[in-house]
């Protein structure tokens, strides 16, 4: 089944803001707040828990396929005053999943968001399940990322070793240097799994690096006072450095977006980080251009994208790349069946 790149990205889009409203008025007045641009990372996130789905389900070595979001939020973002929202990472992830996880794990430290979130989830799941999959089970964990992810994993390890082939994607959104090195590590390298992560590489790490080494270097996971950070170019070094990181922990294969606020504006980056297989990663060229999409709008498009969902514009075709040539063509290969293969195949 062939697949229209373009279609499939406005799609992403698109699914940003729908019910956003109806599940703000759940629990009215939590929200998570965010700048209209946060969007952008909201679009990859959607694209990949699609993917990742879409892949997995064809491969018969995972019987088992979690989902962690580790800085869930409260569900619903708001990104102006007038109280219009997207939807948060976990309902995204709930409804964009093309098959069921064995299980979907919420960490949020502020006990009122992890109440509006789960809140949320359950009105998904009992009063929308024609739009959201549901998965096995589902746990809100009102704790911090950093004592939670390696509960998580220490669980999943001892299925895995119980002979159920097991995979999981974890999203990690980091407003600031949140996640520490010592959970990412419990994360990686088993059970497999696939990462995507925020790195705040403008605001919390540019900002601090040189004031707060040590702050910064139990980010990294490293001694940094070990490290020639150089003084042009110091963000992009930084970002390198963490995806070296990745790298050492069996996370090779790396689709880097980065996003900006404004033009010229290095705000983030997006990394989706994941292992290498012996056929190759046939997804790659997909995530590349939903990368596309993002670098090349910025917060002025984000506000006129969203005006296009709310009716005030006919038409998202101009916002999209147009090299999506052979695409479409890897969209509908049929994916190897390796364990631990990942190629995207058939949507």
């Amino acid at each position: 089944m062939g697949v229209d790149v373009r279609d499939y990205i406005q799609t992403r889009i698109e699914g940003l803001t729908e019910d956003s409203q109806e599940f703000y008025s759940r629990v009215p007045r939590q929200t998570n707040d965010f700048d209209t641009w946060s969007a952008l990372k909201l679009i990859l996130h959607s694209a990949t828990v699609n993917m990742y789905t879409t892949v997995l389900a064809q491969n018969d070595y995972f019987n088992d396929l979690y989902y962690i979001d580790a800085l869930a939020g409260s569900g619903v973002s708001q990104y102006d005053e007038e109280n219009r929202c997207f939807l948060g990472s976990p309902l995204i992830a709930a409804k964009d999943a093309t098959v069921p996880f064995k299980k979907m794990f919420f960490v949020e430290k502020d006990p009122d968001h992890a109440e509006a979130l789960e809140r949320r989830l359950e009105y998904a799941f009992n009063e929308k399940g024609d739009k959201y999959t549901e998965p096995e089970q589902w746990e809100v964990m009102c704790r911090d990322a950093n004592k939670a992810i390696p509960d998580i994993i220490t669980g999943m390890w001892r299925s895995f070793q119980d002979d159920n082939g097991l995979n999981y994607l974890c999203f990690i959104d980091n407003q600031g240097m949140d996640v520490k090195w010592p959970a990412i590590e419990k994360l990686t390298p088993t059970p497999y799994g696939d990462l995507l992560i925020n790195l705040p590489t403008s605001q919390a790490i540019g900002r601090n690096v040189d004031t707060y080494p040590e702050t910064v270097g139990e980010f990294y996971g490293c001694d940094l006072d070990t490290v020639e950070i150089p003084d042009v170019g110091m963000r992009e070094f930084m970002r390198d450095l963490y995806l070296d990181r990745l790298a050492d922990r069996e996370r090779p294969v790396q689709v880097n977006t980065r996003v900006e606020a404004d033009v010229g504006s290095y705000y983030y980056d997006m990394i989706y980080a994941t292992r290498d297989i012996e056929h190759g990663n046939g997804y790659e060229e997909t995530i590349k251009y939903v990368r596309d999409f993002i670098e090349q709008v910025h917060s002025g498009d984000v506000d006129r994208i969203l005006d296009v969902l709310d009716g005030s514009q006919s038409s998202l075709t101009s916002y999209l790349p147009e090299d999506d040539e052979g695409i479409s063509e890897e969209l509908s290969e049929e994916s190897d069946d390796d364990p631990g293969q990942t190629a995207l195949g058939e949507f």
